[in-house]
């Protein structure tokens, strides 16, 4: 008898590149040095989402990355609160950036693992990943507004989102509400929006559904 394989479950949790070989996305850790409220551990593993691409057989990039939603920030200030006991809008930092968000666009925590760490540089120009955001059928990505690249913040950083490590590099990215064209970003008849990172070693798609 012939075994069948249910190729949509196994779909569901690993990612193809064209370019790469077949990678499941890894999941990202909620232990850090704080444990984690209850509340923030659940937006904080709601809104990320993780992926990995490998080249023959290297690891060329493993990135975990978490839409800022309104819920998710509220979740997050309450947070900073409770570990600092200081109201975040006073203290000009990376976390605070996060913390007093004023949704100027479509903004992502981004943490990227890259072996080569001359090749981690998303903030710069002549970066080797490239960052796409789409937001529906037919459209063309979007590149982002802004990066911003964390100075660091060690123990303070994996507070919040644990699955960070000395290893690799954390990113505040923010892309446009609308595209060149006028139209929003975020189509409310697909509900999703997708960043694509892509560079010669292949590409991988993470994808969030936010009108639900």
């Amino acid at each position: 008898m012939t075994r069948r394989i249910n190729l949509s479950k196994i779909l569901s949790v690993c990612i193809f590149s064209a370019s790469a070989f077949f990678a499941c996305a890894p999941q990202p850790s909620m232990r850090g040095p704080q444990k984690l409220d209850t509340s923030y551990e659940k937006q904080l593993r709601r809104w990320t989402i993780s992926g990995r691409v490998n080249y023959s057989l290297d690891n060329m990039l493993t990135v975990h990355a978490t839409y800022l939603a309104p819920v998710f920030t509220e979740a997050f200030g309450a947070q900073y609160l409770r570990i600092f006991g200081a109201d975040p809008g006073q203290v000009d930092s990376d976390l605070e950036m996060i913390a007093t968000s004023v949704r100027r666009g479509h903004e992502f925590f981004i943490f990227a693992d890259i072996p080569k760490e001359e090749w981690n540089n998303l903030d710069e120009k002549d970066a080797v990943w490239i960052m796409t955001l789409w937001g529906g059928k037919d459209q063309l990505g979007v590149a982002p507004l802004s990066i911003h690249k964390f100075r660091g913040r060690g123990p303070n950083l994996r507070a919040f989102f644990p699955f960070s490590n000395s290893f690799g590099k954390s990113y505040l990215v923010v892309f446009p509400l609308d595209q060149t064209n006028g139209k929003p970003v975020l189509d409310p008849a697909v509900g999703e929006l997708t960043i694509k990172m892509a560079s010669a070693f292949g590409s991988v798609s993470l994808t969030w559904k936010v009108n639900q």
